[in-house]
């Protein structure tokens, strides 16, 4: 913290004798700029609000004017298209996630109200620097959780006055009592509902690692978090080396995935200390086997390189585990492409049905949904044609992208487009004229694409919506949600 830094670098050396005056005055310019940072993040919520308004004002510019299904569409449809595209116009534009975007929307919608309102005063803090970022939208999101004016003009004038000395940790234990004070609504009710939202997720980490968490009921977790620790505590009494940290991850692994495969083995924890019997759920997961999809170098497996393989979801993964993990496999695809451009040859471009070799083919190239910031991986998204069935266009890899749900609504029903190169990067054009180009998952990765001959049928500037095969409905409904649980 204290490293000797040459004073050559700064801009405005210190003295060469500094006194804790100095010092002082020194923490004084930080905070004096903190402030001003402060106040413009006030400025930027009430820009973005500003902003919502106008694009609320301007649905039929956001909309596609030539999809037949939107023109029958009702208001409520319509009015949630024009959302979703104004909302990743902004999400791009700021290179955030569209939750997060959506997330500064609802913070700036629920803060820059008119004077008197419940939110103005914690904007004014905000303005004033008295408050941070973080602070204002922590207020913010309980604020938003409340029923009625009366309740949310509560939480903010209890907890106020407490941002401008609290962390924001600190503020949120204080809003979450000041909350459950103010609630119209019986606590029982509210965590019954809330209890409806339980999920699992997992996101990628750096060096073969990734986050497994899971929301759920208090209760739950703290009982888990417990039987975790006691069960690692146990394994340390009987001599195990591991840290109690290790031990919780390794008891949680071998809990959910013991005897599942050798290589999902990471630890020797007691798996049951408390000596119950598995039952209800707990039991329905352990007779599931575990099913994850790695894409490895044929010469990999062979000894023949070193070259890394592909976890489906995550990225890269060493080329040991791929081998363990093949060794084990219940079952193995073949994937064949050109030698020289990696062009797949194990397709038929006059079908509409995407085959099996090929669609594994573009899981590999793709990774993800390949709308700019989605982390949705391409095993659960659809396989779409950016230049339409219906208009000429093959089933070809140089003609196909990964869609989520969400997104592939969002591209037929909205004013945004998109490009496919030879490469397989896809360009994206908003609805305000913003491009954002996105490049393939690993175009010099094993069984990805290349660079392919161009396609026959050059993608328009605004492509046509997608035609559905014989014998099946429409474009599905969007799926909300861009995470990927």
């Amino acid at each position: 913290m204290f490293d000797t830094v040459p004073t050559s670098r700064l801009a405005d050396p210190p003295p060469a004798t500094p006194s804790l005056a100095h010092v002082s005055a020194a923490i004084d310019e930080v905070v004096e700029l903190q402030r001003q940072v402060h106040a413009l993040e006030a400025r930027k919520l009430v820009a973005t609000e500003r902003a919502r308004v106008t694009a609320l004002r301007a649905e039929a510019a956001l909309l596609a004017h030539d999809d037949v299904a939107l023109s029958r569409a009702g208001a409520a449809r319509r009015r949630d298209l024009a959302r979703r595209a104004f909302t990743a116009d902004l999400a791009t534009a700021l290179r955030l996630t569209e939750q997060a975007a959506s997330h500064l929307l609802d913070t700036a919608r629920t803060l820059a109200v008119g004077v008197g309102e419940a939110g103005h005063a914690t904007l004014d803090a905000l303005r004033h620097g008295d408050v941070s970022l973080a602070h204002a939208t922590a207020i913010a999101d309980t604020l938003a959780a409340l029923p009625d004016t009366e309740s949310r003009s509560r939480v903010e004038s209890d907890v106020l006055p407490r941002a401008a000395t609290s962390t924001v940790p600190q503020l949120r234990r204080h809003l979450r009592r000041a909350r459950d004070v103010a609630h119209p609504e019986p606590f029982v009710e509210r965590h019954r509902r809330a209890a409806e939202a339980r999920a699992v997720y997992v996101d990628p980490g750096a060096d073969g690692m990734a986050w497994l968490t899971a929301h759920l009921p208090a209760h739950v977790a703290h009982a888990a978090y417990d039987r975790l620790t006691r069960a690692g505590m146990h394994a340390r009494e009987a001599g195990d080396d591991r840290t109690l940290a290790q031990l919780r991850a390794d008891a949680a692994a071998d809990l959910l995935l013991a005897g599942t495969n050798p290589a999902c083995d990471v630890g020797t924890a007691d798996r049951d200390p408390a000596g119950g019997n598995v039952s209800g759920l707990a039991g329905i997961a352990r007779r599931i086997t575990p099913t994850v999809r790695v894409t490895v170098p044929v010469l990999s497996l062979v000894g023949g390189s070193d070259a890394a393989a592909d976890l489906d979801g995550h990225g890269p993964m060493d080329a040991m585990t791929a081998s363990t993990l093949t060794a084990a496999a219940p079952s193995l695809r073949r994937l064949l492409v050109d030698p020289v451009d990696g062009r797949v040859l194990t397709t038929d471009p006059g079908t509409y049905t995407v085959p099996a070799a090929l669609r594994a083919f573009l899981q590999q190239r793709d990774g993800v949904c390949r709308f700019p910031g989605c982390t949705r991986a391409a095993a659960r998204c659809d396989v779409d044609h950016v230049v339409a069935w219906s208009d000429g266009g093959r089933t070809v890899a140089d003609n196909l992208t990964h869609l989520c749900r969400h997104h592939h609504g969002m591209k037929h029903g909205t004013a945004w487009r998109s490009r496919l190169a030879p490469d397989g990067a896809v360009t994206w054009t908003s609805p305000t004229g913003r491009t954002h180009r996105d490049p393939p998952a690993d175009p010099t990765g094993p069984g990805t694409l290349g660079h392919p001959a161009p396609p026959e049928h050059p993608a328009p500037e605004r492509p046509a919506p997608d035609e559905p095969a014989p014998g099946r409905p429409g474009t599905a409904p969007p799926d909300a949600g861009v995470r990927d649980p």
